[in-house]
């Protein structure tokens, strides 16, 4: 008997397998008891007025794109959840915000979906730490969609 792999099979495991337990734990989804409503806002690059970001606001630091993920991610690799977007007015609980476990200053936040599906994190990054070395994940990264980063 010979079995075959649908290539949506395919998509779906790997779209699923970062949040899948493996070696680390999975990540805990749970909104906290009192999330926060991250609305998100346009940045516009300073230096190139058509060169716009959705934003979110943390801890009074603002917060763009920066990059995607590298490899996987798992449980022990993100810390509690903060809460969930709201763009536009319209809420989206299922949109949560993650603190980074390997980064105790919060430069990054990750954006992860939680149905998981054909939905990458999102990896944002303070706007204060512009052209400041700083360490980053293992897990982030960068490439290139956001010009305002290089």
């Amino acid at each position: 008997m010979r079995i075959r792999i649908k290539p949506l099979a395919l998509c779906l495991a790997a779209a699923l397998l970062p949040f899948l337990p493996g070696c680390g734990k999975r990540i805990d989804m749970e909104l906290p008891e009192k999330p926060i409503e991250f609305h998100t806002g346009t940045f516009v690059n300073p230096a190139d007025p058509d060169d716009t970001y959705q934003s979110i606001e943390y801890n009074g630091r603002t917060y763009i794109g920066y990059g995607i993920i590298k490899g996987s991610i798992a449980g022990d690799d993100v810390g509690k959840c903060l809460g969930y977007i709201v763009q536009d007015g319209v809420v989206m609980k299922e949109v949560r915000v993650f603190l980074l476990n390997a980064d105790p200053d919060a430069n990054y936040l990750v954006q992860i979906f939680t149905d998981g599906f054909m939905n990458q994190p999102l990896f944002f990054r303070a706007l204060d730490t512009r052209g400041k070395a700083i360490d980053s994940p293992r897990h982030i990264e960068n490439v290139g969609y956001y010009s305002y980063w290089e």
